[in-house]
């Protein structure tokens, strides 16, 4: 009686354990914290294709995927099962073989990958990531309005791999981005949710906290207003490696753009320079994040960049992506057809970090307002100096 008595509480442990752990969800719904972007050995990336803009990005996924290595883990996301068949022979040797998996929409997406979340992790505990989305709400790009189905395809078709943690809020993925010291927040996201008597959040404050508590994090406005902040996504303009932040730079692209029709045959792909009053309201507003990040204890680094008369068509050297693999820093960076500037960045970015710069042709896509970072979503990495 006494040993039935044992099993049977065993077993009523064990299944009272399981309703517990159904009523809770999986167990990285909640320490999860923001996957940071300055380090660590890529294990798994998540990219979405669509066919007609084949001929744009299979350039850039193919040599991303040359220089990220040989067990890189690929989730694609596309409307149908045959847009793998358009893809596969446009990488050639790049395909990922053995090491993919596909979501299938069952609708058309956009390239975009990294807007559609924010990508959240357990620490000590390998794949499981927690993807973070905005409100879901229809908008008027048709393409943006099926995206943001995309974090919750994942959960559903690659569930092993990806939990959803759904938001009441507006906002790109790209106005995150998290290091190991900060995650930084784009205040263009207050306007977007427009704080007030009223509203969903009754103030900045409010707004604030609410995100704190979803992403387990305190975000740092990075230009404290959306008046001072840059208007662009973070990774436009920053990249962090360690405790190095390189800024972006206007009119340091200026004095190292080289020959005046280099850069001017690069930016008439997308109608021509900026104007003036625009490139020097960019640069104080830049200056004003360089002293922000400066404050906070990092050593600012200024890097090129050179916006175009196309809304946010940025020439963005900062646009890329950072590992860390055995010990070593890698950065992926996008180039634009631009010789001499694009020489100059790869410099800048080696010279400051010691990093080795793997260049990435972006030329016939950055004019759409993206490139690199924008294209390929990290959302799995080993600590810095893994294997």
């Amino acid at each position: 009686m006494r040993l039935r008595a044992i099993i049977i509480g065993i077993v009523s442990g064990l299944l009272l354990g399981g309703v517990i752990g159904l009523l809770r969800g999986p167990r990285s719904l909640f320490p999860a914290v923001p996957l940071g972007e300055d380090g660590g050995k890529i294990v798994r990336v998540e990219m979405q294709y669509h066919p007609g803009a084949g001929a744009l990005v299979a350039p850039i996924y193919s040599q991303f995927l040359a220089g990220a290595g040989k067990d890189v883990q690929v989730v694609w996301v596309v409307a149908q099962s045959a847009d793998l068949g358009d893809l596969q022979p446009r990488l050639g040797t790049a395909w990922p073989a053995g090491r993919c998996r596909a979501v299938v929409a069952g609708k058309e997406i956009s390239t975009w990958a990294k807007d559609r979340f924010v990508t959240m992790f357990t620490p000590g505990h390998a794949g499981d990531a927690v993807l973070c989305a905005p409100a879901r709400r229809l908008t008027i790009n048709p393409l943006h309005t099926n995206d943001q189905e995309v974090p919750y395809l994942l959960a559903q078709q690659a569930n092993t791999l990806f939990h959803v943690r759904e938001t009441d809020v507006d906002f790109d993925g790209g106005d995150f981005l998290a290091t190991a010291r900060h995650l930084f927040a784009n205040p263009a996201i207050i306007e977007k949710n427009q704080p007030g008597a009223g509203a969903r959040f009754h103030s900045t404050a409010d707004l604030t906290d609410y995100l704190n508590r979803k992403l387990s994090a305190h975000i740092t406005w990075l230009g404290f207003s959306p008046a001072q902040s840059p208007p662009h996504h973070i990774g436009m303009y920053l990249t962090v490696m360690g405790h190095i932040a390189a800024v972006g730079d206007v009119r340091l692209a200026q004095r190292q753009s080289g020959p005046p029709g280099e850069i001017l045959s690069a930016l008439r792909q997308a109608g021509g320079p900026a104007t003036p009053a625009f490139l020097t309201d960019l640069s104080a507003r830049l200056d004003g994040v360089a002293r922000q990040l400066q404050a906070l204890g990092y050593t600012v680094v200024r890097v090129p960049l050179l916006p175009s008369a196309t809304p946010k068509a940025w020439m963005s050297y900062n646009n890329g992506i950072v590992e860390t693999r055995g010990g070593a820093t890698i950065f992926y960076m996008p180039t634009f057809g631009a010789p001499t500037l694009d020489a100059a960045a790869a410099a800048t970015f080696h010279q400051a970090t010691g990093c080795t710069v793997i260049p990435i042709d972006c030329a016939k896509i950055w004019q759409l307002g993206g490139s690199l970072h924008c294209l390929v979503s990290v959302v799995e990495r080993k600590p810095s100096g893994g294997i």
